[in-house]
C-alpha cells in the first residue's frame, strides 16, 4: 500500500488478451472463456504483428494501417516484414459500375473512360506499385448495357508521370519488343486500343489492334448492342503491346442485359448482393513486390500468383445460400481449371447457366469447369450446408507456376438466397442449321520458324496480320475449321461474331496441309448448347464453329486470346464485304463497298488530318497537316519525308509508313480523307469528314473534328 497504488484484492492470475472473432480485449480467462473467447495466457497482450511498407512493428490491430498478422504473432527481432503476398487479408471486393457522363446506365448512355497511370495495392504485405487502371480502378468500372441501347465510349490516353503529372509518359511501363509489329513502327510509346470481347459492332469500333491512340488522345466507341445479352468484358488490343497494357492493369466487364433481366422484379437468377462477377489473372513479382514480366515475348509467361478482382488471394464473407458468379479468365495465357472446394478437399457441384453469348438451354450440372483466356462462364453455386465452413475457389490445372486456391468465402451461419432458379428453357436465340453455311473456310494455327525478333512467330495459314485475302460476304453463313498444327491447345476468338461450337476430328499434318484422322469428336457438355465468341482448339485437332456475319462491313481480326501468341502474330485480318456488284465503274451504289466491289468503290487510307499522328508515309507534312506534323514547339516533324526523333513520343507521334488500316467507300460512315466528290454514297449527307479519333486540346488547340462526327465551320491546316 505504500506505493499509492490502489489495492484489487488477492488474485491467482493476471488477466490476458480473450480473442473473438470479431476483437480482442483484455479479461480474465474465465470470463473469457465463458464468453466464448480464445484466451492467449495470462499478461499477453493484444499486440500483435503489424507490417507497414515492409516494415514491422508490435501493435493492437485497431492502431495497425498495415497488414496486421493477428495477436500473438510477433516479429520475432526482425524490423523488414518479408515482400511476399499474404494470402486471406484483402477482401474480395465486386467492381464499381460506370457512372455515365451523360445518360442513364444501364440504358442509352455516354462514358468517359480515362486510362490513368496509379499506385495500386495488389496485397495488404506489399507496397502499392505503379499500374495502369482504367478511372484509376483494377478491374476498371463495369459497363452495364441493355440490348437496343446505344453505349458510347471516349476511351482516353491520360497516361502520365507518377512524379510529374503535368506530363504524359513518353515509354511503356514495362520493356517493349520494338521488333515486333506495331513497336516497330511506333517504338515503346504507351499505345493503346480498347477492344469489349465479344462485342457486334462496326469495324471501327471492334478494337482493330492498328486502331490504336497515344497518351493525350480520345478514341470514340459507339456499341449498338444489337446482340443476345451476355457478359463481355474489356481489354487491350493494342499491336504488339496487347500483353503488356492488361498486364499493367488494363480490363473490366460489360454487361449486356435484356430488357427483362434490367426491369424484372423477381430475379430468375441470384442478383445484387448473390452475384459477384470473378476478374481472374495472375501476375509475377520482383524481389520488391513490383509486377515483373520478361523483356522479351515468354510463349509460357504465367505468374505465380493469382489475381482476383486486382488482389492477390482475397477473402471474403458470404451468407448459406445459392450465389451466382461469373468466372472470366483475364490471364494472358494459363487456362483454369475451377472447382469449389471445402477446406477438406470435397467438392461442392455447380450449375454453368450461361458462356461468353448466351445462356444454356439447360443448365449443366459440373463439379469442375475449364475456362481458357477471354472465356466467361456463369454459374450457380449453392452454399446453403456448408455453414460456418471455408470453401476455396480452386485451380487445379496443371500450368507452371502452380496456382492453386484463389479466393476463400467463409460461409456465415444466416441464410441468404434460398429460392430455386430454372434450369432449363433459358432464353437464347436459335442456332444455325449447318445446312444453311456457304463455305467451309479453314484457318490453320501454327508457329514459323523464321521470326523478325530472332525467335519462331507464330501464325495463321502461314501468312502475317499485313496479308489481308478473305472476304466474307454480308449476311453469309460459314463454317470456320481451326486447325491446330501447334504442340498445345490454343483458345481462338472473332470479332464480330457469335458461333456455335460443332464438333472436332483428330487430323494429320503434311506440310502446310491436313487429312481427317479418326473418328469425330463431340464437343464438351459445357460447349453445348450455347453461343460462343471463344473457343478452345486442342493441337492436332480441327475445331469447327459456325457463324453468320452480318450487320456490319469492313476489315476484322480473328486471334488467339493467349496474349503472348497475338503479340507474335496469331492474328490474322478477314474482311466482311458487300458483294451485290453491277461492275458499271461509275458509281459506288448502296449494295456495294470497296471491299466486294474495288472496280466501283475506292479504297483510300485512313490517316486522318487531326488524329495526332504525322503519317508521312500517307504524305502528310507541316505544309499538308500542320495540326499532326508540328510539335510543341512549333518546330516540323517531318524532313524530306523522314520523321524527325524528337517528334515520336510525348503525345506526338510520326511515322513513315502508310496507315494500316484502309477506309472503304461503302460503308456507311464518312471518314478520314472521304468526301462527297469522291464517295457520294457515304459523304453526300455531311459536309466533313468525321472520325472517331480526337487529341488533347491543351496539345492541338485547332481541332479539324469532334468526336461526335458533327461538322465544325474550319478545316485543317
Amino acid at each position: 500500500m505504500g506505493a499509492g497504488g490502489d489495492f484489487q484484492g488477492y488474485v491467482t492470475t493476471c488477466p490476458g488478451a480473450c480473442v473473438t472473432d470479431s476483437s480482442c480485449s483484455v479479461e480474465t480467462e474465465a470470463d473469457c472463456v465463458g464468453a466464448g473467447g480464445n484466451y492467449q495466457g495470462d499478461s499477453s497482450t493484444c499486440d500483435g504483428a503489424c507490417c507497414i511498407d515492409f516494415v514491422c512493428t508490435e501493435v493492437p490491430e485497431v492502431a495497425c494501417d498495415g497488414i496486421f498478422f493477428g495477436v500473438g504473432f510477433f516479429c520475432d527481432g526482425l524490423s523488414v516484414c518479408p515482400r511476399e503476398p499474404v494470402p486471406w487479408v484483402d477482401d474480395l471486393t465486386v467492381p464499381s459500375t460506370a457512372v455515365p457522363r451523360y445518360g442513364e446506365a444501364g440504358g442509352n448512355a455516354r462514358y468517359e473512360f480515362r486510362v490513368l497511370s496509379i499506385l495500386h495495392s495488389l496485397n495488404r504485405a506489399l507496397s502499392p506499385v505503379p499500374m495502369w487502371g482504367v478511372n484509376g480502378e483494377i478491374p476498371g468500372p463495369t459497363i452495364e448495357a441493355t440490348q437496343g441501347q446505344l453505349v458510347t465510349v471516349d476511351f482516353v490516353n491520360d497516361l502520365r508521370r507518377l512524379d510529374a503529372p503535368e506530363e504524359y509518359i513518353t515509354s511503356h511501363l514495362h520493356t517493349v519488343m520494338e521488333c515486333v509489329k506495331g513497336p516497330d513502327t511506333y517504338g515503346d510509346a504507351a499505345r493503346l486500343s480498347l477492344r469489349v470481347h465479344g462485342i457486334h459492332a462496326r469495324a471501327e469500333y471492334s478494337g482493330h489492334p492498328s486502331r490504336t491512340i497515344l497518351p493525350g488522345q480520345t478514341y470514340t466507341y459507339k456499341f449498338p448492342n444489337q446482340q443476345p445479352a451476355a457478359t463481355m468484358w474489356y481489354h487491350d488490343a493494342a499491336q504488339g503491346l496487347t500483353r503488356l497494357n492488361n498486364y499493367a492493369g488494363i480490363g473490366g466487364f460489360y454487361h449486356l442485359m435484356s430488357a427483362e433481366e434490367r426491369y424484372s422484379n423477381v430475379p430468375q437468377f441470384p442478383s445484387g448482393e448473390y452475384y459477384i462477377p470473378l476478374f481472374i489473372s495472375d501476375v509475377a513479382l520482383d524481389e520488391q513486390g513490383v509486377p515483373d514480366y520478361p523483356d522479351e515475348i515468354a510463349y509460357a509467361f504465367a505468374g505465380e500468383f493469382p489475381v482476383v478482382n486486382g488482389k492477390i488471394w482475397p477473402k471474403t464473407e458470404l451468407k448459406a445460400g445459392k450465389y451466382r458468379f461469373t468466372l472470366l479468365n483475364a490471364a494472358g495465357k494459363r487456362p483454369l481449371a475451377l472447382s469449389f472446394r471445402l477446406e477438406g478437399g470435397d467438392v461442392i457441384p455447380f450449375h454453368a447457366i450461361a458462356a461468353d453469348q448466351s445462356y444454356y438451354s439447360e443448365a449443366v450440372l459440373l463439379e469442375e469447369l475449364i475456362v481458357y483466356p477471354s472465356e466467361r462462364y456463369d454459374v450457380v453455386v449453392d452454399f446453403f450446408h456448408h455453414r460456418n465452413r471455408d470453401v476455396f475457389l480452386v485451380n487445379s490445372d496443371a500450368t507452371t507456376p502452380r496456382i492453386s486456391r484463389l479466393v476463400r468465402f467463409s460461409i456465415e451461419d444466416r441464410s441468404g438466397f434460398t429460392a430455386a432458379f430454372e434450369k432449363d428453357g433459358l432464353p437464347q436465340p436459335p442456332f444455325i442449321d449447318e445446312l444453311l453455311s456457304v463455305r467451309n473456310r479453314t484457318w490453320v494455327l501454327d508457329e514459323t520458324s523464321s521470326g523478325s525478333c530472332g525467335a519462331s512467330e507464330f501464325s495463321i495459314n502461314y501468312q502475317s496480320f499485313d496479308e489481308v485475302e478473305d472476304v466474307v460476304c454480308i449476311g453469309d453463313v460459314e463454317v470456320w475449321e481451326f486447325a491446330n498444327a501447334f504442340g498445345a491447345v490454343i483458345p481462338m476468338h472473332a470479332h464480330l461474331v457469335q458461333f456455335q461450337v460443332l464438333e472436332r476430328f483428330p487430323v494429320q499434318f503434311t506440310d502446310e496441309t491436313f487429312e481427317i484422322d479418326g473418328a469425330r469428336l463431340d464437343a464438351e457438355p459445357w460447349e453445348r448448347g450455347v453461343w460462343k465468341d471463344t473457343v478452345a482448339c486442342p493441337p492436332g485437332q480441327v475445331t469447327r464453329v459456325i457463324a453468320r456475319f452480318e450487320d456490319f462491313t469492313g476489315p476484322f481480326v480473328v486471334d488467339s486470346p493467349v496474349m503472348e501468341y497475338r503479340d507474335k502474330d496469331m492474328k490474322r485480318q478477314f474482311v466482311v464485304a458487300k458483294c451485290d456488284c453491277d461492275n458499271d465503274g461509275v458509281s459506288c451504289d448502296n449494295t456495294e463497298d470497296a471491299w466486294g466491289c474495288p472496280s466501283d468503290c475506292a479504297l483510300t487510307s485512313s490517316a486522318f488530318c487531326g488524329d495526332g499522328i504525322c503519317q508521312a508515309g500517307d504524305g502528310e507534312t507541316c505544309g499538308t497537316c500542320a495540326r499532326d506534323c508540328r510539335n510543341k514547339e512549333g518546330s516540323c516533324c517531318v524532313s524530306g519525308g523522314l520523321c524527325e526523333a524528337e517528334c515520336i513520343g510525348g503525345g506526338f507521334a510520326c511515322t513513315e509508313v502508310a496507315a494500316p488500316v484502309n477506309v472503304a467507300c461503302g460503308d456507311g460512315l464518312c471518314e478520314a480523307r472521304e468526301t462527297a466528290a469522291t464517295c457520294a454514297v457515304d459523304c453526300s449527307a455531311v459536309s466533313t469528314n468525321a472520325s472517331p479519333y480526337k487529341s488533347n486540346p491543351a496539345q492541338l488547340p485547332t481541332p479539324c473534328h469532334n468526336v461526335h462526327g458533327h461538322s465544325e465551320s474550319h478545316h485543317c491546316v
